[in-house]
């Protein structure tokens, strides 16, 4: 089992960026954030389109119960089931992004983070500084 925790740790110790690939791992960084920007204005255009088309619906039920007194109550209702339908996936769209937004800053502080750590590394083994710790005796 020990040798078993082992491997894991190596394997995960193995895809951490090291100091000297600093310049790639800064891109990959900036590539990955920039494709997280591009889905979260997607998902905030997507919401604002469905929360329009909701009070566009919504105008429109207003409209007809209002302006066509001899309109068909069962268009009314398969009006208002669509309009419902269209608030609870904006509501829904909304929530998602919500999260996804919270998730990408969480993300972007952790490589900000990783980013320093590597920066201090390669600056460490440029001018040969190991950090000492104190021993008890000293």
């Amino acid at each position: 089992m020990a040798q078993q925790t082992n491997d894991v740790r190596e394997r995960l110790l193995a895809t951490l960026p090291q100091p000297e690939q600093l310049a790639a791992y800064r891109e990959q960084t900036a590539t990955l954030l920039a494709k997280h920007q591009r889905a979260l204005n997607f998902d905030a255009l997507t919401s604002k389109v469905l929360y329009y088309c909701t009070i566009g619906g919504w105008f429109l039920l207003n409209w007809v119960w209002r302006h066509q007194p001899n309109f068909d109550p069962n268009a009314v209702r398969v009006l208002e089931l669509v309009d419902a339908v269209l608030l609870l996936a904006a509501i829904s769209t909304d929530i998602h992004y919500r999260i996804y937004k919270s998730q990408v800053a969480t993300l972007k502080e952790i490589k900000q983070v990783q980013l320093q750590v590597l920066e201090l590394q390669a600056w460490s083994r440029r001018n040969d500084c190991s950090p000492s710790l104190p021993t008890a005796a000293g």
